[in-house]
């Protein structure tokens, strides 16, 4: 693991080749704490999933510079819309020009295509996205996140 923001403690970890863990531990106070993560696959086509929160962004483009230059990231992807998982997507696509938003179709129908400044790649159940060496397979589970 390699703290990559000494003031918030963010950190990124390798996990499996080419795949690393973004993490910002957050304290709430009177003792809770709570940890935003996000997850990036360095590859042919690098693919960062979530984005953390708008205000985050420098924290997790600060981790991701550590291990890839920011502007090669090829895809964003995100299970859900809320500020956890796309906050800082707008933020991305300004820094990474050839990524891409990738969402399931109901996201991009209903959210994703207004929100973001790039249209949306918007993966149906079982579709496989090749990122290199990696590939990403979408499962459409509308109970989750948040069941």
């Amino acid at each position: 693991m390699t703290v990559t923001n000494q003031e918030s403690c963010t950190n990124i970890h390798k996990i499996a080749d080419g795949i690393y863990r973004i993490n910002t531990p957050v304290d709430l106070g009177e003792g809770n704490k709570f940890s935003f993560n996000q997850y990036l696959v360095r590859d042919d086509e690098p693919l960062l999933f979530h984005t953390g929160l708008r205000k985050m962004f420098p924290l997790v483009k600060e981790a991701v510079a550590s291990v890839m230059l920011v502007e090669k990231i090829r895809y964003v992807a995100i299970s859900h819309v809320e500020a956890d998982g796309c906050g800082s997507l707008n933020e991305w696509l300004a820094v990474a020009p050839q990524a891409e938003p990738v969402c399931s179709v109901v996201a991009a129908m209903v959210s994703v295509q207004d929100i973001a400044d790039r249209p949306p790649r918007a993966l149906a159940d079982g579709e496989v996205l090749s990122l290199g060496s990696h590939s990403l397979q979408w499962h459409d589970t509308p109970h989750l996140p948040h069941g």
